[in-house]
């Protein structure tokens, strides 16, 4: 019971790896506040997972919405005193595509979602957590921030941006007690990983990525659940500024 009588927020946790957030939250004993733009995900996996120990609720959320975010926000803080836990997790990926041949429609999304939205959830929380002179920050970024690849340089180079943000952030606000970290996952067994295979999901293209993850295997929402629980407790006391690579090794 990590997280007993914490509030969370956790953005884009209707599948994936924000799903395997809200799951582990939620077993520590956390209230989750969990947000997605697809509503019949959201209501499914909400109430699916509010059997845990802790408490899950669903409000449909366009991150890229500053409106819809700060209702979200004044939701939580309404229904339990406090917010003491962001995790923006929501973001898109890309299709492998030479720069070249990238359209302003895709960087635009990737730039809107991937970082506006980190930018726009972390505003949002702010006066709530300096109130409290605590509470915990964390950003999905990805290990192709740490190592990129050819034909997803737009994706890597937003989610480069989600590190240096989360860096600065965390020094910003290391006064209002106040910890801001960042997982940087590897490819994950998660519906985002058919874009980043050009939408085919084979057992021959799912190969070649875990041939590139020493561990051998894909990154799943329960790996990520357990990284960001720890983040988010009182045992991570003093962890901020750090983008801890969930990834099996790939980024060494």
């Amino acid at each position: 019971m990590r997280l007993q009588d914490k509030t969370a927020i956790v953005t884009g946790g209707a599948s994936g790896f924000g799903a395997g957030i809200v799951k582990h939250f939620a077993a520590a004993g956390a209230r989750v506040l969990l947000t997605d733009r697809d509503a019949g995900k959201g209501e499914a996996t909400a109430g699916e997972l509010n059997q845990s120990p802790g408490e899950v609720s669903f409000m449909p959320v366009d991150v890229t919405d500053q409106a819809q975010v700060q209702a979200a926000v004044d939701q939580a803080i309404e229904r339990y005193g406090r917010l003491d836990i962001l995790v923006n997790n929501a973001g898109i990926g890309q299709r492998p595509v030479a720069l070249d041949e990238t359209s302003d429609e895709i960087y635009d999304a990737l730039y809107d979602i991937n970082v506006r939205g980190v930018f726009i959830g972390c505003r949002a929380a702010l006066p709530a957590m300096k109130g409290q002179n605590s509470g915990v920050i964390i950003n999905t970024a990805s290990g192709i921030a740490l190592t990129p690849r050819p034909n997803l340089v737009t994706y890597a180079a937003t989610k480069g941006a989600v590190v240096t943000f989360t860096k600065g952030l965390a020094m910003e606000l290391a006064e209002f007690g106040i910890r801001v970290n960042a997982l940087c996952p590897a490819a994950g067994d998660t519906p985002m990983l058919a874009e980043f295979m050009g939408g085919k999901d084979t057992a021959e293209n799912r190969a070649k990525y875990m041939a590139g993850i020493p561990l051998g295997k894909l990154v799943t929402g329960d790996d990520m659940g357990a990284a960001a629980t720890y983040l988010a407790s009182d045992e991570a006391g003093m962890i901020t500024g750090t983008c801890l690579a969930v990834d099996g090794g790939r980024c060494i």
